[in-house]
């Protein structure tokens, strides 16, 4: 089963068990802290990807690094994990998170800029967005030196160009 489906289908389950719990968010901040975690660091991906460390020593150690949290949060983190899921960890966290968004009415947008946007600009973008889209913005920003001014937004598949290179550049085709 491809990659995507399996998240899915954990995203689907875990959404679905969470949101009969009332700990739609609390879950995802979990999920979301675990992937991170994952991701970035060595050490910890390591520890749950290595074959000769069982499930049980994994579970008493992320039931240490997760102890503040509820115990549906940890079962549903333990379930993963002894489903070897941890490799589709991402995946889960991107379907959960979509499901949550659309429930929510969020709607994720990347901004990209040639320098870190101030906080009035920030706040001005965000607003401007939600009146235009009619939904909440989560505003992921990143920098990219190699953008002269303007911007790059990526609104879901949609991909909005306002950099000064693509203007000169549609400038220069229409000459």
């Amino acid at each position: 089963m491809a990659d995507s489906q399996i998240g899915k289908r954990y995203a689907e389950a875990i959404f679905e068990i969470a949101e009969s719990n009332n700990s739609v968010k609390n879950v995802y901040e979990a999920l979301n802290s675990l992937m991170e975690s994952y991701k970035t660091d060595k050490e910890f991906k390591n520890f749950i990807d290595h074959p000769l460390i069982t499930n049980e020593e994994k579970i008493e150690a992320l039931g240490k690094i997760y102890e503040n949290e509820n115990q549906e949060v940890k079962n549903i983190i333990f379930y993963i994990l002894e489903k070897n899921r941890m490799a589709n960890i991402r995946e889960i966290v991107a379907e959960y998170l979509k499901i949550y968004y659309a429930k929510n009415q969020i709607l994720d947008v990347e901004a990209t800029f040639a320098k870190e946007l101030t906080k009035e600009q920030r706040e001005r973008l965000i607003h401007k967005l939600e009146i235009k889209t009619k939904k909440k913005i989560n505003l992921v920003e990143k920098v990219d030196a190699s953008i002269i001014g303007g911007g790059i937004l990526k609104i879901g598949d949609r991909i909005i160009d306002g950099t000064v290179r693509t203007q000169l550049d549609s400038l220069v085709k229409s000459l």
